[in-house]
């Protein structure tokens, strides 16, 4: 009798254990089944479909979010998904073909269109999309109503060129990130040029905003339309600001709209993993990839190489780990996560791309 007592004794602790280890965890599995795609041809029409969780979503990059829409970037089978958040259901596979090398595509449907690493995807009011699509060096577009992809701009060859220029005569190198300015244009982290560029989207001229082509930081305070930007790898904005993060400067910037100077946010730019709870100044990070806002204001960091997010609260001025790294907060394991969305109705969304899924976090706390 003592035996059996003490063994449900266990079997209860073991039992709460549990539950309070699933309280502790914010987040939730929300797409993908943590296997790569292995397809080797396009998919055919409407396909694939079905829950989100039912998807083999290969590296997924780029996720964005428009009330309850959701689209998802990836790479090993250079897709775009969309679909909706609360039903998890996955509706569109927006673009279906598989195709490494070049881009093509442009003038027909998106289905049949070609990337090469669609990065990030974002959406504007009319239900149009922007694609970084980084492999190719260009920024395409796919309209909201008729699907009808163009490249708006660069010519499928890696360089820099075109300033003051539209369409084919525009080289980029590897655009990462792509964020709509609330100002009729299209901001564009032009990676491996170590710029920040800027697309007027009614008539196609491009701009550089920022980054003078050299390999390392800026100062703080400085003008930004000289000053060097250590590979611009993500962008955010709000109507005060552009927030970059340098993901081989390690560190995040913000570029004031109004002064067009740079401020220096987090991190220190040396390379590790450190300053939780501390001085976002004296933090350090490992490749930062992916960067959004959240309705606090606050900054969330995918801190890739560290395979973690950060939370960054600028006015409290501290900086704490939200998932991943086996934080105390929250014990999920992630495996060089990239892009990350934020809606103030369903909490953050991180692309955890080496294990091939997208992960939902809780931003309530």
């Amino acid at each position: 009798m003592a035996k059996v007592i003490a063994a449900t004794f266990l079997s209860f602790l073991a039992l709460a254990s549990s539950v309070a280890e699933a309280q502790l965890s914010s987040s939730i599995w929300f797409a993908g089944t943590g296997q790569s795609s292995q397809q080797t041809m396009p998919y055919p029409t409407d396909e694939p479909a079905g829950t989100w969780r039912s998807l083999n979503l290969g590296n997924p990059f780029g996720v964005e979010i428009q009330g309850d829409r959701i689209w998802i970037t990836s790479v090993d089978d250079q897709c775009i998904y969309e679909g909706s958040i609360a039903s998890g259901q996955c509706s569109e596979t927006i673009s279906a073909s598989l195709d490494f090398y070049r881009e093509s595509g442009d003038g027909g449907p998106a289905t049949q269109a070609r990337f090469n690493w669609p990065h990030e995807v974002r959406v504007n009011t009319n239900g149009d999309l922007y694609v970084a699509d980084t492999r190719n060096h260009v920024i395409r577009k796919i309209d909201g109503k008729t699907r009808i992809t163009t490249t708006i701009a660069g010519d499928g060859t890696e360089g820099f060129a075109g300033e003051g220029k539209t369409g084919n005569a525009v080289q980029f190198r590897q655009p990462h990130s792509v964020v709509l300015d609330g100002q009729g244009g299209l901001l564009v982290a032009d990676t491996v040029n170590h710029r920040l560029r800027r697309i007027e989207l009614s008539t196609g001229i491009v701009t550089t905003i920022s980054g003078n082509g050299e390999k390392r930081l800026p100062v703080d305070g400085a003008d930004a339309s000289t000053s060097p930007l250590f590979g611009p790898r993500s962008l955010a904005v709000d109507e005060q600001s552009i927030w970059i993060a340098l993901r081989e400067g390690n560190s995040v910037w913000r570029l004031d709209r109004k002064s067009n100077t740079l401020h220096h946010v987090a991190g220190t730019g040396d390379k590790g993993y450190g300053g939780d709870g501390g001085d976002p100044m004296e933090a350090t990070f490992n490749g930062p990839k992916g960067l959004v806002l959240d309705d606090r204001g606050r900054l969330l960091i995918v801190d890739t190489e560290n395979h973690a997010v950060r939370r960054i609260d600028i006015n409290a001025r501290t900086v704490e780990t939200v998932m991943g790294a086996k934080s105390n907060r929250d014990p999920l394991e992630l495996k060089r996560p990239h892009g990350i969305a934020f809606s103030s109705q369903h909490g953050f969304f991180v692309a955890d791309s080496e294990q091939h899924r997208v992960l939902r976090g809780d931003t309530s706390r």
